[in-house]
């Protein structure tokens, strides 16, 4: 019983300490390289638990369907950031819960079969091909039309674009200290 008493009392305390982020990007944004692999991926490494994160890959860019009734994305850096943000989505939702690794390690690459050579060569070989799958198909493209519609729906118009616990992030501010402001954790 004592032990279902504590659990009662710390389990709130946990979830509800918890920092909503949400971080609009595109894969090819020299901005968005910088405040992931600067700013995001150390806290994250370094203050484990404290964000509910939800990256939304897309950009600036537009999908249709084509005649085929196929999706067919552009992207403002070009097919390739079309192509990379597809192998984030994929990510994203092949590992809701951990992502960020791997759509770090994808942001700001050239090339998706450098992504692919660099980022997925430690997962399991059916993993691996589940996330090819998914990146070179209409699901990716499915996934890349979903955080199309996230981002036209916010009205975000520059990139990175970072909302914490809803509330617009000045980028210019480090974003550990705003995390940290919403949370007794740090």
């Amino acid at each position: 019983h004592r032990l279902l008493l504590v659990l009662s009392v710390l389990l709130p305390l946990a979830v509800g300490q918890q920092v909503n982020v949400t971080i609009f990007t595109e894969s090819q944004c020299p901005y968005c390289t910088k405040l992931m692999r600067e700013q995001l991926w150390p806290f994250y490494i370094t203050q484990p638990g404290i964000m509910n994160l939800q990256i939304i890959p897309f950009g600036k860019g537009d999908c249709q369907y084509d005649y085929n009734r196929n999706f067919a994305c552009t992207c403002m850096h070009g097919p390739t950031e079309c192509d990379l943000n597809r192998l984030q989505n994929c990510a994203i939702s092949y590992f809701p819960r951990r992502h960020l690794g791997l759509v770090t390690c994808i942001q700001g690459l050239g090339t998706l079969r450098e992504a692919f050579s660099r980022c997925l060569s430690r997962l399991s070989p059916r993993t691996q091909q589940k996330l090819i799958e998914c990146s070179t198909t209409q699901t990716g493209e499915l996934l890349n039309y979903y955080s199309m519609v996230n981002t036209h729906r916010t009205g975000v118009k520059i990139w990175p674009t970072a909302y914490v616990n809803g509330v617009f992030f000045d980028r210019s501010y480090p974003m550990a200290q705003k995390i940290c402001e919403n949370t007794d954790y740090c």
